[in-house]
């Protein structure tokens, strides 16, 4: 009985863990001229980002894990291929920020910052895996809410979504290499961590984690979030709160079995907020602008006092099961914020480089980029993201492929003045081209240094070769001014 119960299990593991796709549908082609339009539209500066492949966009529905592994529900998500790619293709999985709108989705090329995903196959040569989330996008009907800030759920739909673009990929027969990358903003650099440790922890003979990069996300969730849901200031995103609320009370039924919702929102939230977000008719934006301000102030009081009290609220136990601070990444991971992020508080990101360090882990890097915006730090998370992941990534192109290549970092990155090339203190000639592959310096470092005050707003790669050396040294670098 024993060992039929083992191959029950075996066999229960082997299927839930590998959820397959089931239906897959290019959706559209993007032309160089279209994903510039998009640029245009976004408006980005031109050149900013250069355009280098034309990319298909396909739409697919698959399974994943909702509450625990048996519970699969139906998820969807897109995925960008770029064409045309002289390598072979790593697979990058972009995780998007709070969305509450089902239509609002990557696979419907509306919301979801799809966009983010369109550029990054086509600017760079990434698959891009884009998961819309359980709940939204294609959302199997029996998810009454997307399931808000919770890592295991969130997790398992980012890897079943990469592996969907792996299977993608044979029947296309595009070539892909086995690097992993994984990124995300806002919310998607919470899921970003979460896929990260899962792997880690659970996955690691199938996936090879190149690197990741979570930006300015909510990682601290039993220290820095419950701050923020106790506080009695005001809130850029107040619907956040009640977000967190329905999405655990769907969760966790029997942890929060007495978590009523009537009862937990004081009117008229006790019948806006559930009609608000179970209906997958609005925007978060929208929701936000129907919300107290101070989020603790649509919560009845005796609930928040036993919250605020109670180190064992149930509640709190929920959120403790996606608290993300508790591990020691072992692949390359850079935290990328701001310490004027007035949506996610920069303490998530330095308290979570802080705890991985003292849990053991090597692997950590972080960047402050300075006193932005949640909106506007996006663009210098993305652009400065991208470059860490090129560090990693094992094809690139220089102009001369009879000699070894080695690709190295400049910093600072993004800059706007001067920059120094890591590890290199001579004199070397450089040549550096623009995002359209044309030569527009030719020169010498300064002690590994160059001034680079005279270009203009954009990204620009390069190629050094020290004399005494057979290696080309390359990379890339953005231009930043204001």
């Amino acid at each position: 009985m024993k060992y039929i119960y083992s191959l029950i299990l075996v066999f229960s593991f082997a299927f839930h863990s590998h959820a397959q796709m089931f239906e897959h549908e290019l959706i559209q082609t993007f032309t160089i001229s279209d994903i510039e339009q998009v640029m245009e539209d976004l408006g980005l500066p031109q050149g900013l980002i250069p355009v280098n492949y034309e990319v298909d966009v396909y739409k697919v529905l698959y399974n994943t894990p909702y509450r625990h592994p048996d519970s699969l529900v139906q998820a969807s998500g897109a995925i960008f291929i770029p064409k045309n790619v002289d390598c072979p293709l790593p697979i990058a999985n972009y995780a998007h920020g709070t969305q509450s709108q089902r239509s609002a989705a990557s696979s419907n090329l509306s919301g979801g910052q799809w966009d983010v995903s369109l550029l990054f196959a086509g600017g760079f040569g990434y698959m891009i895996t884009s998961p819309d989330y359980i709940g939204l996008g294609d959302a199997d009907p029996s998810v009454k809410v997307h399931p808000y800030t919770h890592a295991f759920s969130q997790s398992h739909t980012a890897i079943n979504m990469i592996r969907s673009g792996r299977q993608l990929a044979d029947i296309l027969d595009v070539t892909l290499n086995d690097q992993i990358f994984l990124y995300g903003y806002s919310h998607g650099g919470f899921a970003t961590v979460a896929t990260h440790r899962l792997i880690e922890e659970e996955y690691p003979e199938e996936f090879h984690i190149a690197a990741s990069a979570p930006m300015s996300g909510p990682y601290d969730l039993i220290g820095a979030q419950v701050d923020l849901i106790i506080s009695t200031e005001e809130y850029a995103t107040p619907g956040y709160l009640p977000y967190i609320v329905l999405a655990y009370k769907e969760l966790f039924p029997d942890l929060l079995v007495d978590f009523e919702i009537e009862d937990v929102f004081v009117p008229p939230y006790d019948t806006l907020l559930p009609n608000l977000f179970y209906s997958g008719d609005y925007g978060i934006g929208y929701i936000n602008n129907q919300c107290e301000p101070v989020p603790r102030d649509m919560i009845n009081p005796t609930i928040m006092t036993d919250f605020e009290t109670d180190l064992n609220h149930p509640l709190r136990q929920a959120l403790a099961q996606s608290h993300m601070l508790d591990w020691a990444p072992q692949a390359p991971i850079k935290l990328m914020y701001c310490n004027g992020d007035e949506q996610v508080t920069y303490l998530n990101s330095e308290l979570a480089y802080d705890a991985w360090i003292a849990n053991g882990s090597t692997q950590v890097e972080k960047i402050d980029f300075g006193a932005f915006s949640h909106n506007d730090c996006a663009q210098y998370a993305f652009l400065n993201g991208i470059q860490y992941f090129d560090s990693y990534k094992v094809c690139y192109n220089v102009s001369n492929n009879d000699i070894k290549k080695e690709i190295i970092n400049v910093y600072p990155n993004p800059s706007t003045e001067n920059i120094r090339f890591e590890g290199l203190s001579s004199d070397a000639p450089i040549r550096i081209s623009n995002a359209m592959g044309q030569m527009i310096f030719s020169g010498s470092l300064t002690q590994g240094n160059l001034n680079i005050s005279s270009l203009q707003n954009g990204i620009y790669f390069f190629e050094i070769n020290e004399d005494s050396s057979d290696i080309v040294h390359i990379g890339k670098f953005t231009i930043m001014k204001n």
